[in-house]
C-alpha cells in the first residue's frame, strides 16, 4: 500500500499567492495607523474619530459573510482577485476627501475587499496544507503577510510626513493594483485545480450554508467558544485600538514618521516571531498558543498605558506584534482542523463578522472614556476586560483527536 505523498510545505502557487496577500496587506498597513491622524487634520475631534471607526465596523457585516460564502462557492482564487480589484478603488475616497464624513466611503469600499480576501486567504491555506503542518504554514503565511507591517508603516509615515496624506493613499491604490494582477494571473492558470468547489451562487445554497454555520455557533462546541474568546478580547481591544495613534500624536507628541517607525518595528516583531510560533502550534497545542498570545496582547496595552517615551511605546507595540504572531496561526489552525472545506470560507468570515458585531459600539465608547475620565482610561479598561478572555481560551479551545479534518457533518468534539 502506497502512502499519499505529502505536499511541499510551500509550493510555487502558494508562494505567489502569499506575495499577492503581502501587497494587499501593504495597502492597509501603510495607511491604518495614519487614518486617525488624517481625520484629525480633516477637523474631526476625539468623539467623531470614535464615531468614524464605529460606523466603519457596520460596513463589513453582510459583506464578510457574503465574501466567505462566495469563496466557498466560486473558488478561493476568483474571490481573491475580485476582492483585490475592489481594494484598488477603496482608497480613492480618502485621497480626495474634503471632510471626515466623506472619508467614510473609504472603509465602505475597503470592506468589500476585506470581505472577499481574508476568508479566502485562510481557507486557501487550509485547503492546500497537510493537517500536521497547518501551524507551520500559517506561521510562514503570517510572516510573509506581515512583512507589510515592517515596510508599510515606514513607507506610509514617510509619505505622509514629506509629501502629504493624498500621495500615501495613491501609493495604497497602486499596491492593491499589484495584488490584483497576481491573483488574476493565478486565477487564469490555477482555476482548474482550485481546492474549493466552484459552483453557481444561489440564495438556496447561501441559506443552507448559513444554517450549518448557525448550528456550529449555537452547538456549544469549539466554534462557540472561539466566538466567545475572540469576542471578549475584541470588545476590549476596540475600546482603545483606534485611539492609540491619536494618543501618540496628541498626548505623547510623536511625529507621523515616528509613529510609522513604531508600527514598522511592531511588524518586524510579528514577522520574526511567526515561523517559531507556527512550529510551536504543531508541537504543543492551539490552546496554549491562544492563551500565550492573549497574555502578550493584554500586557502590551498595560505597557502602553504607563509608557512615557518613544521606546516605552515601542516596547508596547513589539508585544502587540508578538501577541498577534503567537495567537493568529493557532486560531486559524483550530478552524481548519474542525470545519469541512466547503464551509471554511464562510466560517472564517462568520467568526470575524460576529465578533465585530458584538464590538460595534466600543470604539465610540472608548472615546467617551477618554473624555470623561482621562486619555489613559480606554487602555487600562482594555487590560481588565481582555484578561477575561483567558478563562474560556484555556478551558475550552481544544480539538478532539478524533475530530476529522473533512466530514459531512458539522459536529465537533471538545476535550
Amino acid at each position: 500500500m502506497h502512502e499519499t505523498p505529502k505536499r511541499p510545505l510551500i509550493s510555487l502557487p502558494l508562494a505567489l499567492f502569499l506575495a499577492g496577500i503581502a501587497f494587499a496587506e501593504l495597502s492597509r498597513t501603510m495607511t491604518m495607523v495614519q487614518v486617525p491622524i488624517f481625520l484629525r487634520e480633516l477637523g474631526a475631534d476625539i468623539r467623531q474619530i470614535g464615531l468614524f471607526f464605529t460606523i466603519s465596523l457596520i460596513f463589513p457585516f453582510i459583506l464578510r459573510i457574503i465574501g466567505g460564502w462566495l469563496s466557498d462557492t466560486i473558488g478561493r482564487l476568483r474571490a481573491l482577485w475580485l476582492g483585490s480589484l475592489a481594494g484598488t478603488f477603496a482608497y480613492v475616497p480618502y485621497a480626495i476627501a474634503p471632510s471626515w464624513q466623506f472619508a467614510l466611503l473609504g472603509p465602505a469600499l475597503l470592506s468589500v475587499a476585506v470581505g472577499l480576501i481574508y476568508p479566502s486567504y485562510r481557507a486557501y491555506i487550509a485547503d492546500n496544507t497537510d493537517e500536521e503542518r497547518l501551524g507551520r504554514v500559517f506561521g510562514i503565511a503570517e510572516t510573509v503577510r506581515n512583512v507589510a507591517w515592517i515596510i508599510g508603516p515606514l513607507y506610509g509615515g514617510l509619505l505622509a510626513q514629506n509629501i502629504g496624506y493624498r500621495w500615501m493613499f495613491i501609493a495604497a491604490i497602486m499596491s492593491f493594483g499589484v495584488a490584483t494582477t497576481i491573483f488574476l494571473s493565478l486565477t487564469l492558470t490555477m482555476d482548474k485545480v482550485a481546492s474549493a468547489p466552484i459552483g453557481k451562487p444561489s440564495l438556496v445554497a447561501l441559506r443552507k450554508s448559513l444554517s450549518e454555520i448557525l448550528i456550529l455557533i449555537i452547538s456549544g462546541g469549539l466554534i462557540t467558544w472561539l466566538l466567545i474568546t475572540d469576542g471578549i478580547y475584541d470588545i476590549a481591544s476596540r475600546l482603545s485600538f483606534d485611539l492609540m495613534p491619536v494618543y501618540l500624536s496628541d498626548i505623547a507628541g510623536l511625529s507621523k514618521q515616528a509613529i510609522g517607525l513604531m508600527d514598522g518595528i511592531h511588524g518586524f516583531a510579528w514577522v520574526a516571531a511567526s515561523p517559531l510560533a507556527g512550529i510551536l502550534v504543531d508541537k504543543t497545542s492551539e490552546r496554549l498558543a491562544v492563551v500565550n498570545g492573549l497574555i502578550l496582547l493584554i500586557v502590551s496595552r498595560l505597557v502602553f498605558a504607563i509608557a512615557t517615551g518613544f521606546w516605552g511605546f515601542t516596547f508596547s507595540w513589539i508585544l502587540l506584534g508578538l501577541g498577534g504572531a503567537v495567537m493568529n496561526p493557532a486560531l486559524n489552525a483550530l478552524v481548519a482542523k474542525s470545519v469541512p472545506s466547503r464551509l471554511r470560507g464562510l466560517t472564517y468570515a462568520f467568526l470575524v463578522t460576529s465578533v465585530s458585531l458584538i464590538a460595534l459600539p466600543f470604539p465610540w465608547i472608548g472615546s467617551l472614556f477618554w473624555n470623561a475620565i482621562n486619555p489613559k482610561a480606554p487602555f487600562l479598561i482594555t487590560v481588565f476586560l481582555g484578561s477575561l478572555a483567558i478563562v474560556p481560551a484555556w478551558m475550552k479551545l481544544r480539538v478532539s483527536k478524533s475530530t476529522p479534518l473533512e466530514t459531512d457533518s458539522v459536529s465537533m468534539d471538545i476535550d
